[in-house]
């Protein structure tokens, strides 16, 4: 059956080459002005300039100026400006390929696809941490946790005859988590971030976290007398809220609320109250996950595995791994058709840039790492 024209041929390029050379570039000065008329302009007064911007330098245009990129935009950039490696030829073109059309991934697989699953497995996977889901932004990565969280304790009360209880989330002072609806009601630094909005009334525990502020010979047992106060906090609100907590979530570094590190001993205290009271453990490392501490993911310097792992920025796609626990619920939320999802789950674009970030090319695990986290490798070899 032949295909109609219309459906079937493109543009011409002579027409596409005409419209373009009517559309001229804004200059970099006239940037912020123009994004000013229509947005919020509260950033960085910088106009990056992606050409000439060079591994950790980042070239503004406005002055022709080059800055030393410490901020690394939120912390997502993992190998720099302009890496050699995206020059190949064949990279090119996959990254072209993958621009021209952003695939539904929930619905329609792709070879890309099934690459960047290996290489993200090969790269940074967490065994036991084997069931996937990658989304479009942080936030929504950890709301997916706090979503797979809740439907595994109702099922489980269900199941019980305890009814459909089981859905509030404990969480720490300091916390930042993201701001979209589930999330809100974590996330307690900034209030400009939350205030206003409609939140849950959820467990939220003291921040035992490491007082670098005081001499090294003190800093411990003020550490532990901190620890002990948070877990009281943790066993009060278990044994007044009981089966209506479904999870625990920590940042194992808190970011944005104060660059705050814990023990590991802290960190092995919360997998132990999270198994003796049927409830999991959310590890949050969409900041300080992906080779940024020296390992993978920050909580394998303590060895503690969660439950559910939050990730994203330097990933260059965002989403959940889910361990073996989740599974004690036949048809949990990983399991279960459509139960989470999104039209594009991650965009091809960024999956394919993370895949080629991976180092496929490269064949020990270890030399890989240092293409996929690049600037970060002083850490991460």
């Amino acid at each position: 059956m032949s295909i109609p024209p219309v459906l079937a041929e493109a543009v011409s390029p002579r027409n596409r080459a005409a419209k373009s050379e009517k559309q001229q570039q804004i200059a970099p000065s006239n940037v912020l002005e123009t994004i000013e008329q229509h947005v919020l302009l509260d950033g960085f007064k910088i106009v990056v300039d992606l050409d000439k911007s060079r591994g950790s330098y980042l070239h503004n245009a406005v002055d022709d100026g080059r800055l030393i990129d410490l901020y690394g935009f939120f912390g997502s950039m993992p190998v720099g400006f302009n890496h050699p490696h995206f020059d190949e030829p064949q990279v090119r073109r996959d990254l072209l390929r993958a621009a021209k059309v952003k695939i539904a991934n929930s619905d329609i697989y792709s070879v890309g696809y099934s690459e960047f699953v290996a290489t993200f497995e090969r790269v940074v996977g967490l065994p036991p941490l084997e069931r996937y889901l990658f989304i479009e932004g942080g936030a929504l990565a950890v709301e997916n946790c706090l979503k797979a969280a809740m439907d595994w304790k109702v099922r489980k009360n269900m199941a019980a005859g305890h009814g459909e209880r089981g859905t509030q989330v404990l969480h720490f002072r300091h916390a930042f988590h993201g701001r979209s609806g589930y999330t809100m009601s974590l996330t307690n630094t900034d209030p400009r971030k939350t205030d206003l909005f409609a939140k849950f009334d959820w467990p939220r525990v003291s921040c035992p976290c490491i007082d670098l502020s005081l001499p090294e010979s003190k800093r411990e047992a003020d550490v532990i007398e901190r620890e002990e106060k948070a877990e009281r906090e943790i066993r009060d609100f278990i044994s007044q809220r009981e089966i209506d907590i479904c999870a625990i979530i920590i940042e194992p570094i808190q970011g944005e609320g104060g660059d705050n590190h814990f023990r590991g001993e802290w960190l092995q205290k919360l997998r132990q109250i999270c198994d003796e009271n049927d409830i999991l453990l959310i590890f949050d490392e969409v900041q300080c996950g992906m080779g940024a501490t020296g390992r993978n993911w920050c909580c394998e310097h303590f060895d503690v595995v969660p439950d559910l792992l939050a990730f994203g920025k330097k990933a260059q796609v965002c989403g959940v791994m889910a361990g073996p626990r989740i599974d004690e619920v036949k048809d949990n939320a990983f399991r279960l058709p459509s139960r989470l999802n999104s039209t594009w789950g991650h965009g091809a674009l960024h999956t394919l840039f993370a895949h080629h970030r991976g180092g496929t090319s490269c064949g020990k695990r270890r030399k890989s790492r240092r293409i996929f986290f690049g600037s970060t490798a002083r850490v991460a070899t």
